[in-house]
Order: structure tokens, then C-alpha cells, then sequence
């Protein structure tokens, strides 16, 4: 395992050695984004900004046809999104920088999105057709978007309307699903979308549809040595989203949206064990986003409602819950000068969960009664503050009050300053360095389902990090080291049965990426993280590796190769009681997929296989993962 974390850093190191001294990139490379948003929501070039930014460009997702947002997300460094190699239905963990899905805060179109039941979000629910592009913003971003940002916040824009009247755009593909031991020989992979949208004079409206359907595999496997007899774990997934958009002026406009999302699930009863549960969970969306744009700035309100229904009256422990969202985030962005920015805004968030049970020894579902209202209030003022100078300073800095209705009020702040190396035209380098405070409240399940508790203290973290980041060209290499010492960790003592406050930890780690183009056709992208956790690091690989190829043969014809590495993680052993720390072996995976364009900027053909050597491996104790699986489709657009 040594050996091939020195040579995995080895070659990190001679691609930024050695592609930092390759012939400048001709016109038709496509050039790394000098204007990004960063945790300032300013857009401002990037060798001002001392986050760490990574983008997932429109070309990358255009050169990615059947691979979904979670695919692309896993592939950046310091992410680990567990889960994604098994069924459809699997559960997601997302864990960036050590941390876990309650630390990460994720928008759609600037709208925070959240399922009030987890304090998270199924990205399962967004189609990879609808996305424009994907910013992942690292680090502790508490100041700007409040509880839960402890690690990373994904920005996620979706497709804007065209100009045009009307344009339609079509995509479908069909695969296999299988595991490592079973042969691919079944279609039971089925990929559907559709989207059309267009402007009428100052009127822009987008209709989207999707649908997935993915069967063949159980979610769990027998024991070595058992007979393999258990059922396949179906997964049915249809979203659909309706967007309209009206400027008044050349100064107002109002943003609508409202949204429809479907999972149909079946699962099994935990490790090797088979079990025919079956749950049905819909989610309904509406939103609403006006915005005044003024000579130094703009006043801007996003605000939106959602509603989150699961059903497992068809499962082992049959129930229902419901929960309620309600997000307003209200602020002020001005631009004082060519080098001072600022935002001042308020941020309202109301969370509430309904839930039915059967009791004991009884036969029907009751409404759970709380020990307290299963509701919590979060009114947020903040600030932020943003400055450029001539001489290459940059700082980044806010504050920010979290009053919870709960918790009563907590303070978060953050200070990022950095400075950038101009090198007349041909690129810069920067160093860079933040300090920032965290705060993340329990879900409302945690504080009051049957294994939940009303006595759980909020998390709260510290991260400091520090980096390096050089762009020459069209090369960009970057460096960072973080360390995070949280408190009051929240999760699962299986011995009394409830959640809890686990203690503290101290997470510290290493982030390199590498990106690269080698000529007009060839790009290439490497990343390593090594993350260091002296608590229990369910399910975090201590390093990971991404590396990925992509070279146009042509301009209507796209290759990728993309290899990822996963070391040993710890995992919890229920299989027994008391429960055990085990480990899951180490698992590398080569996926290539290939696009080519028979009608320019109409007809696409794609295909893709995963997993090409079959590597047979666990992500989840007792779960089965995907082996090697073949996908084909087309992409239409009128």
C-alpha cells in the first residue's frame, strides 16, 4: 500500500513538473475558468480568490453523456460519495474532509437544498442533462450559508433557457447491472431525459424530465459459502422540474421554479441479510427569485418551499414521515469600488418532520407523539466582505450569528486571506490560507425519532487551512493542507440504542490536483487526498487517487480513460452484537467511455464501460457493488 501511494504522488508530482514546462496550449484547448464564484458570491478571477474552488466545467459534463453528478463529484479531490457503486437505492454518504453528509450544504441555483428528516440531499434527485455546471467551494462556509457548511458547500447551476424559441433536447440509454460474479447479459439499466425550453420576448421557461430504472442486483449478498438466492433490489427514480423567468426591466426579474421527484426503492435488511422492504419517497418544490440589479450592485431574495413524503408501510419496521422545508435567504451584494465587495444579508430557515409508527404489540400506525414540537427555527443575519488589491492581497472575511430555536445563538466566522504572483499574462501563483468556525445542528430525526435525543449537542468545528496553487498557461496544479478539530461529534451507540454526542476528533489532511493539457487534444487530471482522522473514520479511505484522460481524436469524436483508487476504510460490523470495527479491503476501478458526434451539435452516440476489470469489492459491509457493466445511448438536440 506504501508503494503505491509514493508512486501515485510521484507521478502527481512529475505531471505538475513536467506539464508546467510543456508549449503553451493552442486556441482550440479549452482554458481553465478565470472567473468563478467563490464563498464570496462574487464573481471574481480566480488568482484573487483564496478558497479552494474546483469547477466541473459544461464541456466536462457535455463529454460525460451517461454518467451521472454524483459520478463527476466523486471524481474530485478530498470526496469520497459511498454508496455509489451499489444498487440504485443505496444510500449516499457524502464525506469531504473527513467529515460527513450533515457538513456539506448543497444548492441548486443558489437555493439551499435540504431534506429536514437527514439535514441533507439526494443528488440522485438531479438528472446530469439539467446541469450547466458544478462548483464545489472547500473549507467551512458557515459565514454565507449557515448551519451545515462545516466542509463543502456544491454549487450546482442548472441549464439556462436558449434564446431561441424553442429547443428541445433528447437522451437515452440502456445498459447492464450486474456484480462482479454475475455476466453482463441483461439489459436492466434504463437512463430517460428530456428537456425543452426556449424565450418569448422577456419571458424564458425550461421543462425537464427525467427517469432511471436500474434492476439485476440485490442490495445485499450472502455469506461466503451461502447459496446466492436473494432478490434483486429494484430502483426507479422520475424527477421533473418546470422553470419560468420574467424581466420586467433591464434592472428587475423574478425566477420561478417548481419541481416533482420519485424514488421507488427496495432494500434489504442490513448486511447479508435479504429482505423484500420496499419504500416509495416523493418530494414536491416550489421556489421563487427576484432580483434588482443597481449601478454598484443588486438586491436579490431566493426563497422556496419543499415537502419530503416517505412511505415504508412495505418494509420491516413499517412507517411513514413527512417533512416540511422552508428556506428565505435575503441579501444585499455591493460593489463599493474596483477592489472592495460586500454582502449583507439574512438567512430563515424553518424545518419540521410528521412521522407514524406501529407501537408495540399493536397492529395499526400511530402518529409519534414528541417530548417536544419536532420543529426548529434558524434566523441567520451575516456579512461578508471581500478585497482585491493592486499589489497581489486578497482577503476574504465574515461573520455570521446562528440564533436556533433550540440551541439559542452561535457565533461562525471566517478569515481568508491570500496573495497572487503575477506573471505578465501567462498565469500567476498564489498562496493562501483561512481560519474558520462551523456550526452544524442535529436533524430533527436525530433529536426526536425513537432512536433520537432531545439532549444531542450541536457539532462545531474549527478548520484551518493552508495552499499553494500556480496556473502557467493552461496548467494548474494546487496543494492544500487542512485540519479540522470538531466537537461534540453526533452518532449511533448501538448499545443504547440512540444517537449521541461521540466525543471530539481532530482531522487533518493533504489535497493535491494536477490539471493539464498536453497538446490541442489531450487533457489529463490527477488528484490525491490524504485524510487523517484520530476518531472513528467510517467508511474514509485514508488516501484516494482520481486520474483522468481525456483526448478528442477529432472534434466530433471524445475519449475518456479515468481510474480511481480507494484505500482501506474502517467499517461497523452489526453482524454481531456488541457491533465491531472490521476493514474493507483496498479496490481500484478503470472506466473508459467514448462520444462521437454524427450530426454537429444535433446527434451525439455515447457508450461507456464501467469497472473494466471486474474488480470484485465491498463499499458497504455485506452489500454488493457493480462489477463491469457496458451503457450505449444518443443525444438529440433541436
Amino acid at each position: 500500500m506504501k508503494k503505491t501511494v509514493i508512486k501515485v504522488s510521484a507521478f502527481c508530482t512529475l505531471l505538475a513538473v513536467n506539464f508546467m514546462n510543456a508549449q503553451e496550449a493552442k486556441e482550440k484547448i479549452e482554458q481553465l475558468d478565470e472567473v468563478v464564484i467563490t464563498d464570496s458570491r462574487f464573481k471574481i478571477k480566480r488568482e484573487n480568490s483564496g478558497k479552494v474552488v474546483h469547477k466541473i466545467s459544461a464541456e466536462t459534463i457535455k463529454n460525460s453523456l451517461g454518467k451521472s453528478v454524483v459520478d463527476l463529484i466523486n471524481e474530485i479531490a478530498g470526496i469520497e460519495i459511498n454508496g455509489n457503486n451499489g444498487v440504485g437505492g443505496q444510500n449516499l454518504g457524502y464525506f469531504i474532509r473527513g467529515g460527513r453528509s450533515n457538513e456539506v450544504v448543497i444548492l441548486i441555483d443558489g437555493i439551499q437544498v435540504i431534506d429536514p428528516l437527514q439535514n441533507s440531499f439526494d443528488l440522485r434527485l438531479l438528472n446530469l442533462d439539467q446541469v450547466a455546471s458544478i462548483e464545489i467551494i472547500k473549507g467551512a462556509a458557515s459565514t454565507l450559508y449557515g448551519s451545515g457548511a462545516a466542509t463543502a458547500v456544491i454549487d450546482i447551476k442548472l441549464k439556462k433557457a436558449a434564446k431561441e424559441t424553442i429547443n428541445a433536447t433528447f437522451s437515452s440509454s440502456v445498459g447492464s447491472n450486474n456484480t462482479a460474479q454475475d455476466s453482463p447479459s441483461n439489459i436492466e439499466n434504463f437512463n430517460n431525459a428530456a428537456n425543452i425550453n426556449g424565450s418569448l420576448n422577456k419571458l424564458n421557461y425550461s421543462v425537464a424530465f427525467g427517469h432511471h430504472y436500474s434492476g439485476g442486483m440485490s442490495a445485499a449478498k450472502p455469506m461466503v459459502g451461502d447459496v446466492d438466492n436473494f432478490e434483486d433490489d429494484p430502483f426507479t427514480r422520475i424527477n421533473t422540474r418546470l422553470s419560468i423567468g420574467y424581466q420586467f426591466t433591464n434592472q428587475f426579474s423574478i425566477a420561478t421554479f417548481g419541481s416533482f421527484n420519485k424514488l421507488d426503492n427496495s432494500y434489504d435488511g442490513g448486511s447479508y441479510l435479504d429482505a423484500e422492504n420496499k419504500a416509495f419517497t416523493k418530494n414536491y418544490s416550489i421556489g421563487i427569485a427576484p432580483k434588482y440589479i443597481y449601478e454598484s450592485g443588486s438586491i436579490q431574495l431566493n426563497a422556496a418551499y419543499s415537502l419530503y413524503d416517505i412511505d415504508r408501510k412495505n418494509t420491516q419496521y413499517p412507517g411513514t414521515s413527512e417533512g416540511e422545508n422552508y428556506i428565505l435567504d435575503a441579501f444585499v451584494k455591493h460593489k463599493f469600488n474596483q477592489k472592495f465587495y460586500g454582502i449583507l444579508g439574512v438567512n430563515v430557515q424553518q424545518n419540521e418532520i410528521e412521522t407514524y409508527s406501529i407501537p408495540w404489540e399493536e397492529t395499526d400506525l400511530t402518529k409519534t407523539m414528541y417530548v417536544e414540537d419536532p420543529k426548529a427555527t434558524i434566523v441567520d443575519p451575516y456579512a461578508n466582505v471581500v478585497y482585491v488589491s493592486d499589489i497581489g492581497f486578497n482577503l476574504n472575511s465574515g461573520v455570521r450569528l446562528n440564533t436556533h430555536s433550540k440551541y439559542g445563538n452561535h457565533f461562525v466566522f471566517n478569515l481568508n486571506p491570500s496573495y497572487t504572483f503575477n506573471y505578465e499574462g501567462k498565469g500567476y501563483s498564489k498562496i493562501f490560507t483561512s481560519y474558520s468556525s462551523a456550526f452544524v445542528a442535529p436533524s430533527l430525526q436525530e433529536l426526536y425519532a425513537s432512536w433520537g435525543n432531545v439532549d444531542l449537542k450541536p457539532q462545531e468545528s474549527l478548520t484551518f487551512e493552508a495552499g499553494l496553487e500556480t496556473k502557467i498557461n493552461s496548467h494548474l496544479f494546487n496543494i492544500t493542507y487542512f485540519k479540522r478539530n470538531v466537537e461534540n461529534i453526533i452518532g449511533y451507540d448501538d448499545t443504547l440504542f440512540v444517537m449521541v454526542n461521540r466525543g471530539d476528533a481532530t482531522i487533518d489532511g493533504v489535497e493535491i490536483s494536477v490539471d493539464a493539457h498536453v497538446s490541442s487534444s489531450m487533457k489529463i487530471s490527477a488528484n490525491y487526498t490524504y485524510t487523517n482522522n484520530d476518531n472513528e473514520a467510517i467508511r474514509i479511505p485514508k488516501n484516494k487517487v482520481n486520474i483522468n484522460l481525456s483526448y478528442a481524436f477529432k472534434p466530433s469524436t471524445h475519449f475518456m480513460l479515468s481510474y480511481q483508487f480507494n484505500d482501506k476504510r474502517d467499517e461497523t460490523d452489526f453482524t454481531s452484537w456488541p457491533s465491531s470495527i472490521v476493514q474493507l479491503d483496498a479496490y481500484s476501478l478503470v472506466n473508459v467511455s467514448a462520444n462521437h458526434e454524427i450530426i454537429k451539435d444535433k446527434m451525439t452516440l455515447f457508450a461507456s464501460v464501467t469497472n473494466l476489470f471486474n474488480e470484485d469489492f465491498e463499499e458497504i459491509l455485506g452489500y454488493n457493488t457493480r462489477g463491469r457493466n457496458y451503457n450505449i445511448g444518443f443525444r438529440l438536440q433541436f
